[in-house]
């Protein structure tokens, strides 16, 4: 059992959400919040209730189970906004699942020592569970700190989620090519553009359709860095039709293609931004699979612009 609290984030797949509730269950958290949004349409109730269904009747050990349900439709970014903002103002610290993000089960007790062990030390402001990259990473540690904000499972605590605004109007204030660059140093002049981008986009935008990059936002405006392991931890298995984000005419069951198990004591590494590691890993984005996720990522962004101008 841990101790840690833990949200997990449901809407309406059954198949995955069973999956990853059993990770979860595995772990026997404490404490669990289930945030789920309301049915878009009066067709998706059914799903909407069997997912949480999945979770109110499956919990067999002793856990404080708290609901966190909308009746009706927020969209992604503004359920996920409104659901953790309910769980940071009741937990210091969370981890936080997606009902597609599929933990190892050694994330759980990564997570949990990481929580503890940076709970006061606000240059940390998240811990990631997901590596693309895992032989991007050298030496003998189990993690590294990174400006890569990773959000297939992941950690933090309120102190940092407190200044999270889906907003993201600070953004206007900033000297943009010049923060970019420094929380960009190791990535590609390509990368800091979209970054840019995807930024200027959100910022006051009144229907967000996507959370994580005001999260990475505002990471680095707290000047924060995340931690990443060195194993990857947690993988994706929501790529097909009736994804949100994540959206592919043909599934795909695991991305990456393996799970890998932290070994525990944990290493502890000194701190210090490795940017080595990150101009590593952001080579490694470039090859032939990692170009195909982003090609559908993009086509996502496309089709969401161009149903937004109509």
């Amino acid at each position: 059992m841990i101790n840690s609290a833990v949200a997990f984030i449901v809407y309406k797949r059954p198949q995955t959400t069973k999956k990853v509730f059993e990770a979860i269950r595995q772990a026997q958290p404490s404490r669990l919040y289930l945030i789920a949004d309301g049915p878009q349409s009066p067709e998706l109730e059914p799903k909407c209730l069997e997912v949480r269904k999945i979770v109110e009747t499956g919990i067999d050990w002793d856990c404080e189970l708290i609901s966190i349900y909308s009746s009706t439709n927020l969209g992604l970014a503004k359920r996920v906004q409104t659901g953790l903002d309910y769980v940071f103002s009741k937990e210091e610290a969370a981890i936080v699942l997606e009902d597609d993000t599929l933990p190892d089960n050694s994330f759980f007790r990564f997570c949990e020592d990481l929580l503890s062990k940076y709970e006061q030390d606000e240059r940390i402001v998240h811990i990631s569970g997901c590596n693309l990259h895992p032989k991007a990473f050298e030496g003998n540690s189990s993690y590294c700190f990174s400006s890569m904000i990773n959000i297939w499972g992941w950690a933090t605590w309120a102190r940092a989620w407190k200044h999270f605004d889906l907003q993201m109007p600070c953004w206007e204030q900033e000297h943009k090519n010049q923060f970019l660059q420094k929380w960009c140093k190791s990535r590609s002049r390509e990368t800091q553009k979209q970054t840019r981008k995807m930024f200027d986009l959100h910022c006051k935008n009144d229907d967000p359709w996507a959370w994580s990059y005001q999260w990475i936002y505002n990471c680095w405006h707290l000047k924060g860095l995340s931690v990443m392991p060195s194993k990857n931890l947690v993988a994706n298995i929501g790529f097909g039709r009736d994804a949100t984000n994540t959206k592919s005419p043909t599934s795909i069951d695991l991305f990456p293609a393996q799970l890998q198990s932290m070994n525990f004591p944990l290493t502890h590494p000194a701190f210090e931004q490795n940017f080595a590691f990150e101009k590593r890993y952001s080579q490694m984005e470039r090859l032939p699979m990692s170009r195909k996720l982003k090609t559908r990522l993009s086509s996502l962004l496309r089709i969401i612009k161009s149903f937004n101008k109509h």
